[in-house]
């Protein structure tokens, strides 16, 4: 049904044969599966009998929730930068199209194995770790407990025995990992994981009102307001990612937005940097 769903909204058209190729499918299940859609809903498609192909009707309405443009962009990203095939693929005609690959991070399979059985099993590790914040690599003991992504990078989060907290590290500076033991950390102590704050962003002021419902529209804002709900040891990357982290660096037409500063949230940034 999706299928059906997503080729007469995105192409305002669909035949047996796409059913078939995509699902392997034979050509009386393809008929019965088109079938099985009319009843279901009528007045979205209609059979074209010169091109043999039925067409999006005039008061097409999707059954599938998920066929909207987060969807097929979403599918189109993952065609474009090589993550998924065209076949497996719900986008049929593909238009021109391409995405900009930022650098990889690379993380070792073995380490990311090795951190892997240490969050499941309950045990705490002795990674080499270069942070930037020494001139060279040291040995630590680390209790991982979660992986977090910032966008363009993963990291564990784990307590640090050298720092006497929990912490976010880098799983590509992770040089190697020499040991393992039991733990008796509890990651329910990890209360910036576990709990959550709003971030509520809006337009800065000085933008002119066409300037700022663009703002409002980009971002989805209602009320001219987005809140973005996260794990408060998140916080800093979520306005890292928004290009906040450093405000009044840039000027208004660079970065046309600002968050409303708590001051919960002021500490957890103060925190973070």
């Amino acid at each position: 049904r999706e299928f059906i769903d997503f080729r007469l909204q995105w192409e305002g058209k669909i035949n047996r044969a796409e059913l078939v190729d995509h699902f392997s499918i034979s050509t009386q299940q393809a008929s019965a599966d088109l079938a099985r859609y009319a009843d279901l809903a009528p007045d979205n498609l209609i059979y074209d009998k010169s091109a043999k192909v039925y067409r999006a009707g005039p008061n097409f309405k999707s059954l599938s929730a998920a066929s909207d443009a987060k969807q097929y962009l979403s599918q189109l990203m993952d065609v474009a930068s090589g993550t998924a095939s065209s076949a497996s693929s719900f986008i049929g005609w593909l238009p021109p199209s391409d995405v900009i690959h930022y650098p990889a991070r690379p993380v070792d399979t073995r380490s990311l194995l090795r951190i892997l059985w240490a969050i499941r099993d309950r045990e705490e590790i002795r990674v080499t770790y270069q942070s930037m914040r020494r001139p060279s690599a040291s040995a630590v003991w680390i209790a991982p407990h979660a992986f977090g992504n910032d966008g363009l990078r993963w990291h564990v989060r784990a307590w640090s025995h050298a720092d006497g907290e929990f912490r976010d590290f880098v799983v590509s500076r992770i040089q190697g990992i020499t040991s393992a033991r039991a733990t008796e950390i509890d990651p329910a102590d990890d209360s910036l994981w576990f709990s959550h704050l709003d971030i509520a962003i809006r337009p800065r002021d000085g933008l002119t009102p066409d300037q700022r419902r663009a703002v409002e529209i980009d971002y989805g804002m209602k009320k001219g307001r987005l809140v973005i709900n996260c794990r408060k040891a998140l916080v800093f990357y979520v306005l890292r990612q928004l290009h906040l982290d450093r405000p009044g660096t840039a000027s208004i037409l660079e970065q046309p937005l600002e968050y409303e500063r708590t001051p919960e949230l002021q500490g957890l940034i103060a925190a973070a940097s």
